[in-house]
């Protein structure tokens, strides 16, 4: 009975292993080499407590990422699109679903800004891309986030200040500008 109790010895962190944990990672995820390495990273640190073993885990993640890369499991910009995407469906600005973008996904800034496009395209449906991106375009964009969710001037309940307020801090928390929410909520100064 002691012995069903008893829990499993941990398996010990190989490179054969420390290639199927990345393999397995890239099947499951859309990743990225900077996502990618952070992560095996993360696993060697909290698997690994000799230090020789350790040192030898983490120059091996070089090695492991790079044969990833060459497979074709590890793509930069579909990372930083999948990330774009799933912030602007979010309702966040654009400046915010970049920043997000390039953050989460642990790519270069100008890798995100280049999938913008197709990102907008994509996920807004809009066929001018250049008239989000000029001025008023924000404004726009935090309007649909207010009709996607119900909020704002497309609330289905009663309207009053506290749910104006909360409205109008949903949108700051994206990271739209003031005069954007005002715009997009029809408020008056």
């Amino acid at each position: 009975m002691n012995e069903a109790i008893r829990s499993k010895k941990p398996k010990k962190m190989t490179e054969k292993r420390l290639q199927n944990i990345a393999l397995y990672y890239c099947q499951r995820y859309v990743v990225s080499r900077g996502k990618l390495e952070d992560h095996l990273k993360n696993r060697v640190y909290r698997e690994v407590k000799e230090d020789l073993l350790r040192k030898t885990m983490l120059d091996y993640i070089g090695t492991v990422v790079s044969t990833m890369v060459e497979f074709g499991y590890v793509n930069d910009k579909e990372a930083a699109s999948a990330k774009l995407r799933g912030a602007l469906r979010a309702g966040y600005s654009l400046d915010r679903s970049v920043y997000l973008a390039r953050k989460k996904s642990m790519v270069a800034g100008c890798v995100v800004e280049g999938e913008l496009d197709a990102a907008l395209e994509n996920t807004l449906d809009i066929a001018d891309v250049n008239e989000i991106k000029n001025a008023g375009g924000d404004a726009k964009m935090a309007l649909a986030a207010l009709q996607k969710a119900n909020r704002g001037p497309f609330r289905i309940g009663r309207i009053d200040d506290k749910t104006k307020r909360q409205d109008f801090a949903w949108l700051q928390r994206r990271g739209y500008r003031l005069e954007d929410i005002k715009t997009a909520m029809r408020m008056e100064d």
